[in-house]
């Protein structure tokens, strides 16, 4: 089995292939700039990750700082307008989460995460930040008259930080993070499929696809929590590692996505 920092970097390098292309197709335009400088930016990605040459992580920085001004030089002039600010938050998430890839590849121990502990932040700040918050963000500027996609995203930022105050602590507030996540991320879900109603059966099938895997990944991460499970810390560590990691990265966030992309389709492809 894969030791934990191998598969950590698995998930990472997955998250950071896929992130820019979500990025370019929602929110700028489908930039060939961005695009071109992707190409040697993932290459520091792998080189870093692996420990070949942890300190070209640095470029990974660089290239996320570069997505979040094109962002805003793109819509200086309506950043106020239609919500187009919703769209400086997935670019600051992906700032977020190359900090703590350039300390965990580097050792920078920053407020004293070793490097697992930074490739977790980076690894949230991604899925959950990135690439999450990508799609739902891209669906309240669409629908900027409807506020409760708005509010979503406030949620998601205010529960995401909650949890990373507790991280590695025993006290409420991670516990707080995860019930506010088991009730708000499936109210999310239901809210696309019931309220926006999707026009494509591909899109409806991935959204109920990543309605029941969060269901299924939030049950494990509230049995963790909650000392729900009778099993020892090794295995216990493995199933929140392999299993509940592992379905949010691979299934629950595509999914979202795919079905997003999907509806995107209907309207520029009727």
């Amino acid at each position: 089995m894969l030791g934990t920092i191998d598969y950590l970097s698995i998930v990472l390098c997955f998250g950071y292939t896929i992130s820019p292309y979500v990025s370019n197709y929602f929110f700028l335009k489908n930039s060939k700039i961005y695009k071109q400088i992707y190409y040697p930016a993932i290459v520091s990605v792998f080189l870093s990750v692996w420990g070949i040459l942890p300190q070209v992580s640095v470029l990974w920085l660089f290239y996320s700082s570069f997505g979040f001004f094109l962002y805003f030089k793109i819509h200086k002039k309506d950043i106020l307008r239609n919500k187009h600010w919703l769209g400086l938050v997935p670019f600051l998430f992906s700032l977020v989460s190359a900090t703590w890839f350039v300390c965990g590849t580097n050792d920078l121990y920053l407020l004293g995460y070793n490097k697992t502990w930074s490739f977790y932040a980076s690894i949230h700040g991604c899925f959950i930040g990135w690439l999450f918050l990508s799609g739902i963000c891209s669906l309240a500027i669409k629908n900027s008259k409807l506020q409760i996609l708005t509010v979503f995203v406030g949620l998601v930022l205010s529960l995401f930080l909650v949890i990373a105050i507790g991280i590695d602590q025993s006290g409420p507030f991670k516990k707080i993070g995860v019930i506010g996540y088991m009730v708000l991320f499936p109210v999310i879900a239901l809210y696309i499929l019931k309220v926006l109603k999707p026009k494509r059966s591909i899109s409806k099938f991935f959204l109920w696809i990543h309605f029941f895997s969060i269901l299924f990944s939030l049950c494990i991460a509230v049995g963790k929590e909650f000392s729900l499970f009778d099993v020892d810390h090794n295995n216990l560590q493995i199933i929140m590692h392999y299993l509940h990691g592992g379905i949010n990265a691979f299934v629950v966030i595509p999914t979202c996505l795919f079905a997003i992309f999907s509806e995107e389709n209907v309207h520029t492809h009727p």
